[in-house]
């Protein structure tokens, strides 16, 4: 199965998204903000990153932005 980074400042989100993808046998890795999601996206290279856009300190936007550079 894949490996999925989900990006997500509400805690809440993250555990109903992980709960839902882990029952279909998918790893799953999360960040609540936009400088911690690089680190482990550069770090163990996720097969799809679930990437919300309204975060701390980067927005979803510039941490695609970063990823794609």
């Amino acid at each position: 199965m894949a490996r999925i980074l989900v990006v997500e400042d509400e805690a809440n989100i993250v555990q109903l998204i992980s709960i839902r993808l882990g029952r279909l046998g998918h790893r799953i890795d999360s960040a609540d903000n936009g400088i911690t999601a690089l680190d482990i996206a550069r770090e163990i290279k996720p097969d799809l990153i679930l990437l919300d856009v309204m975060m701390p300190q980067l927005n979803g936007f510039e941490v695609l932005q970063r990823l794609k550079a």
